[in-house]
């Protein structure tokens, strides 16, 4: 019985798994610096969170209004910190982690603005999201954008290898 597969173990499978991993190395999708902005937002975050839990009264419209935000920010802070790390790391699964920092920036944005009572909350909600929350929600839906571009890059660069391989091997296997 004949087989068209070389033993696992064959110099020419060797010299394939080695193209394909120089091909197919893993590529940094954003910069380190970003990790490390995104670490820091994350960390600086912790103490505007401490600060709503003096200030925030426990009441404004509804039960425990303030635990509410708390708990938003918090996980604010928690997916900013993971974007960061991920950033970081060089991981190329951080896309979704940054597309949901960058959906939460928004949403803190908005309840942020319509939420104000007086005139004055209402200003610095405002400024806090045209200066801070918008560019920065931006930024991670770009993190995300661009690394689902990448995915995609390396997934037709595949294709592609494959296919060559595939033909390769089917003319060593008619030529024989």
């Amino acid at each position: 019985m004949s087989s068209s597969f070389e033993a696992p173990e064959s110099r020419r499978t060797e010299e394939l798994e080695q193209q394909l991993s120089a091909q197919l190395r893993p590529v940094r999708v954003v910069p380190r610096w970003v990790g490390i902005a995104m670490l820091a937002g994350g960390v600086l975050v912790l103490p505007w969170v401490a600060g709503l839990a003096v200030v925030l009264p426990t009441r404004h419209e509804t039960a425990h209004y303030n635990a509410a935000w708390i708990g938003f920010d918090l996980a604010l802070a928690a997916l900013l910190v993971r974007t960061g790390w991920l950033a970081y790391r060089g991981r190329e699964h951080l896309e979704l982690s940054a597309a949901m920092t960058g959906t939460l920036l928004l949403v803190d944005a908005w309840f942020d603005t319509v939420t104000a009572n007086t005139r004055g909350e209402f200003i610095l909600a405002l400024v806090l999201a045209v200066c801070a929350e918008v560019p920065i929600a931006g930024f991670c839906l770009w993190i995300a954008g661009r690394v689902e571009y990448r995915r995609q890059q390396r997934a037709r660069r595949m294709r592609d290898i494959l296919r060559r391989l595939t033909r390769a091997a089917a003319r060593r296997h008619a030529s024989r």
